[in-house]
C-alpha cells in the first residue's frame, strides 16, 4: 500500500512565516527584516512559495495519485503535507553562519525583475527513466519571466559564496509532492497513476523570493523563513 495520501487541508507556513518578516525600519524599503542567526550550519534552499489556490490544485493532485496508489501492494510513498508545498529554485543543503549570513542579506534586497506568473502544469516522475523517485506537480512559466529570474539568483549566490548543485543547470520548475519509498515493477504503477492525473493550469502571482532553512523533526521537516527579497514593484511580468 501506498503511505497515507495528503490531507486536504493545512494552513500556509511557508507563506506566513514569510510574511512575518517584517521590513526594517533603519533600513530602505527594499529590504526585508532577516530572521536571527540560528546555529552554526543549516539546511538552505530558495523557494517560491504557492498562493492558496494553487495550493488546493496541487493538493488534489496528490490526493488523486495516492487513492490510484492505494490498491496496490508493496508501494510506499511520503506525500508532503500541503502547508510545505513550494517550488524550490535552488537548493543550497548545509550551510555555515557566515556564507548563510551573507545569503540572508542578499536574497532580502528586491529582485529587479517585476512581480510574474507561473501556473500548474501535469504532473509527473523523477527520474524520466528508470525507477521514479520524486512525484510532482509540473509548473509553467507563463512569460519566461522565471527564466530570467534564476540567472540573478546564481549570481547573488555565487557572490555570497554559497555552492549550488550541477543539478541546477537542468532545472526543471515543479513542486515536489511524493517521495518514492518502495515500489515494485520499476515503479511502473506510481508512473502511470501520475500521468492519469489532470491537474487544473491554476495561475499565481510571485511576488517575493524567499530563503528557506529546513529543519529536520521526528516527522516531516519545518521549513523556517531566513530572507524575503520582493520583486521590483510595477505590472506583472506577462
Amino acid at each position: 500500500m501506498s503511505g497515507s495520501g495528503p490531507s486536504r487541508s493545512g494552513e500556509n507556513e511557508l507563506s506566513s512565516n514569510a510574511r512575518h518578516l517584517r521590513r526594517r525600519s533603519t533600513c530602505c524599503a527594499e529590504c526585508w527584516t532577516i530572521v536571527g542567526d540560528g546555529p552554526s550550519t543549516a539546511r538552505l534552499f530558495v523557494a517560491v512559495d504557492l498562493d492558496q489556490a494553487a495550493r488546493r490544485v496541487v493538493t488534489g493532485a496528490a490526493v488523486q495519485i495516492a487513492e490510484r496508489l492505494g490498491a496496490v501492494d508493496g508501494i510506499r510513498v511520503s506525500w508532503v503535507r500541503p502547508r510545505n508545498l513550494h517550488l524550490t529554485v535552488r537548493f543550497l543543503g548545509e550551510v555555515g553562519r557566515e556564507t548563510r549570513g551573507r545569503l540572508q542579506t542578499s536574497l532580502a534586497r528586491r529582485w529587479a525583475l517585476a512581480p510574474f506568473e507561473l501556473a500548474l502544469a501535469p504532473a509527473g516522475v523523477f527520474p524520466v527513466f528508470g525507477a521514479p523517485r520524486v512525484v510532482w506537480v509540473g509548473v509553467r512559466d507563463c512569460g519566461g519571466a522565471f527564466e530570467r529570474l534564476t540567472p540573478e539568483l546564481d549570481a547573488r549566490l555565487a557572490a555570497a559564496g554559497a555552492t549550488v548543485s550541477d543539478d541546477a543547470m537542468h532545472f526543471t520548475p515543479h513542486v515536489t509532492i511524493g517521495r518514492v519509498r518502495r515500489a515494485p515493477n520499476r515503479g511502473r504503477d506510481i508512473r502511470e497513476a501520475a500521468a492519469a492525473v489532470s491537474v487544473e493550469p491554476e495561475r499565481w502571482r510571485v511576488t517575493d523570493v524567499t530563503l528557506y532553512e529546513s529543519r529536520p523533526t521526528d516527522g516531516p521537516p519545518t521549513y523556517v523563513a531566513r530572507a524575503a527579497g520582493p520583486l521590483a514593484a510595477g505590472t506583472a511580468s506577462a
